[in-house]
């Protein structure tokens, strides 16, 4: 049985993933899909689309995610693009960056959901905790279970790298 997220969060951080051309990964097609079904449900709660465009894609991370969400209904105006990063660490950094910037630095009372694949919450939710002081709130999009041990694999060198240079 899944836990339900906390309802009414102030903003969604959607991390990108691959861009194939100008669509979405299968990865990232279930994280843009976890993002519109929290968005619908949950109509004050804006989203920060957090990712750059790799030299294989033809439009950035964020982009891809923006458009897919528009098709889907969900209002142009409540999606904030992060269009520079390009690692999970500079997701939330630069995401970080705009919402002091429209918050003017008051982000203590801010609560963000994260919305990234199931096997990457744990390294995402650890490097926002460490870079913020908004209240961070895991929310998982599944993933292709036959790659799982791949994945894994990839998020636990990835979490001993973070560790070594200090992001976690």
């Amino acid at each position: 049985m899944s836990r339900q997220p906390k309802k009414n969060l102030d903003y969604l951080v959607v991390l990108g993933a691959q861009v194939k051309g100008t669509r979405p990964s299968l990865s990232l097609w279930y994280r843009i899909d976890r993002a519109r079904a929290y968005l619908e449900q949950n109509p004050e709660t804006k989203a920060v689309l957090s990712g750059g465009k790799g030299p294989d894609e033809g439009i950035s991370e964020a982009q891809c995610m923006y458009e897919e969400l528009r098709k889907m209904g969900i209002s142009g105006a409540r999606l904030i693009l992060e269009e520079k990063s390009a690692s999970t660490s500079e997701n939330l950094e630069f995401t970080f960056e705009l919402l002091k910037e429209r918050h003017e630095s008051h982000t203590k009372n801010l609560c963000l959901g994260m919305v990234t694949s199931n096997f990457h919450v744990f390294r995402s939710v650890a490097i926002a905790r460490k870079k913020t002081d908004c209240h961070i709130y895991p929310i998982p999009a599944k993933s292709k279970g036959f790659l799982l041990p791949n994945y894994l694999l990839r998020e636990f060198l990835g979490v001993v790298k973070d560790k070594m240079v200090g992001n976690l």
